[in-house]
């Protein structure tokens, strides 16, 4: 995936995310993230595909029962409650704003995580 396609994604996406409440963006494991109230509930993974994070376990299922749809792996590692969008969904506005929705309304229900605080305590 070139830097233009994936900065196409962070379009696609960002018009997703169009109109939601309390929505930031900022990078998280060096990709494009969509924020709600300090939860993470989208993003561009750096391999060209859309993921969103959906904390409850029949909108999961709902979304992974679609073709194309997989769970979203760092590495050799799955990361829970999130699934990439199938890729044809880059294309499908509204379906992929249906769940950009649906991701954004449940992780605004999650506890903020709280900041880290830097520095060391001796």
């Amino acid at each position: 995936m070139t830097k233009q396609n994936i900065a196409e994604l962070e379009g696609i996406l960002n018009f997703a995310t169009e109109g939601l409440t309390k929505v930031t963006s900022k990078k998280m494991f060096g990709c494009h993230a969509a924020w709600a109230d300090g939860n993470v509930f989208a993003l561009v993974w750096k391999h060209g595909r859309i993921g969103v994070k959906l904390p409850e376990e029949g909108q999961y299922e709902a979304l992974m029962s679609k073709s194309g749809a997989e769970p979203w792996k760092a590495g050799p590692m799955k990361m829970a409650h999130w699934v990439l969008v199938p890729e044809s969904f880059h294309a499908k506005s509204t379906e992929l704003k249906k769940w950009v929705v649906k991701a954004h309304a449940l992780c605004l229900k999650l506890e903020k995580k709280p900041k880290k605080k830097s520095g060391s305590k001796r």
